[in-house]
Formats: structure tokens, sequence, C-alpha cells
């Protein structure tokens, strides 16, 4: 009965895991924080849950937000006065075919092994993770996203992030250091994107040079 006890548990650990993805129509799979969009190759991942895919097949926006692709911006719903910077979707994860040969223990110890958490970067909890020189922020209703900046200030909306230093403004779009000398110095604020799971894929260095890529080219 106790063994019984033990297997069960197990397979609730490893079904939680399991269900921290989404899968996409050509078999590849994003975060349960993201929402698959089709591009000209397949399907990426946007780093927004219930997000707007653009027409362009390549950017995304927030659910509530509409696509701008003369400004590059995510124009809100009603509220055309509130944008935030339109966002170029991720590389979708290729979903593998587990080995179902290993016992539920095999299997966890497999996906903590040394080599696979030293490429996960910067640890957020238990779960998650962020790249390199990157910083963990807490969205507010739940989950993490990667602010390309470090140390960096999050922002409320759970969405945007300041250099440390700054603070970011009422709509979350400036970052606001107040000087002295001039009273205020702005700056942008840059976008945050989800966080990765610890556990969701076995090419987490993979993953991990898709973030990089996706920040270099967005963030230029």
């Amino acid at each position: 009965m106790l063994r019984m006890t033990v297997w069960l548990c197990v397979g609730v650990f490893l079904w939680g895991f399991a269900s921290c993805s989404i899968r996409c129509p050509d078999g590849s799979s994003c975060s349960d924080m993201e929402t698959c969009c089709q591009t000209a190759g397949g399907y990426n991942c946007c780093p927004y849950p219930k997000a707007v895919c653009c027409s362009d097949l390549a950017h995304c926006c927030p659910s509530g937000y509409l696509c701008d692709l003369a400004t590059q911006m995510c124009v809100k719903q009603y509220q055309p006065w509130i944008t935030i910077p339109i966002v170029r979707k991720v590389a979708a994860e290729v979903s593998s075919t587990p080995d179902l040969s290993l016992t539920p223990f095999e299997e966890v110890k497999q996906n903590n092994s040394p080599e696979q958490l030293k490429s996960s970067g910067v640890y957020c909890d238990s779960y998650t993770a962020c790249p390199d020189g990157t910083t963990c922020c807490k969205h507010p209703k739940s989950g993490w996203f990667c602010c390309p900046l470090s140390p960096a200030k999050c922002c409320l909306d759970g969405f945007h992030c300041c250099p440390y230093g700054y603070d970011c403004d009422h709509t979350y779009t400036q970052c606001v250091r107040e000087r002295l000398e001039d009273l205020f110095t702005y700056k942008k604020s840059l976008t945050s994107v989800p966080a990765s799971l610890l556990s969701v894929s076995e090419n987490k260095s993979t993953k991990k040079e898709n973030f990089t890529l996706g920040f270099a080219q967005h963030f230029q």
C-alpha cells in the first residue's frame, strides 16, 4: 500500500511538469505562459498568454492589444494612447518522445542532471530559469518573466523592466530617474519574456540560445 502511494505521488509530480506546456498544431510546444503563433515555417512561441498573433507571421502582442506593424507597436484596444513595443516570437520547442522504459525515479534523475541545470542560467524558483545576464521578474498573476537587463527593476505590470537605478512610470513604458541637475531622466522600458521551465525540454541549452538571440534582435 505504501509503495502504491509513493508511485501515485511520483505520477502526480511528473504530470504537474507535463501540464506546464501547450502543444502547437505542428507538434512543437510552448510553455503555458506563452501562445503558439504561426510563422512562415511552422509555429513559434509568443511570450504572452492568450496573445494576439500579428499578420506578418513574425510578431505578437499581449491579449487586448492590436498589432500596428507600421510603428512596430502594440496598441491597446479602445485605449489607443497606451502602447508597448511589439514582440518578436521565439522558436518553439520540438517535443521529444519520452522513453517509456524509464521508471519515474529514473526520469526525474535524468531531468535534473548537472549538465542540464548548469545550462539553465538564472534561477527564478525551483522550476523556472532565465538566461545568464537577465533578471527574473514575477508576474502579478502567475509565472516568471525574463528581463534582458541585469541588475534590473521589474515593473508592476510584469511585462516591462528598467535598468538598475531607474523606476517605471505609470504607463510602464518609460524608465524614470530623478536627478538634481535636470530633475528627471527618461529611458524607454524593455519588454520581458516568459522564463523557461527547467524540466519541459531536454534541449535547455538550445532554448537558452533562442532566448539570447531573441533579446539581441528585439532590443538592438
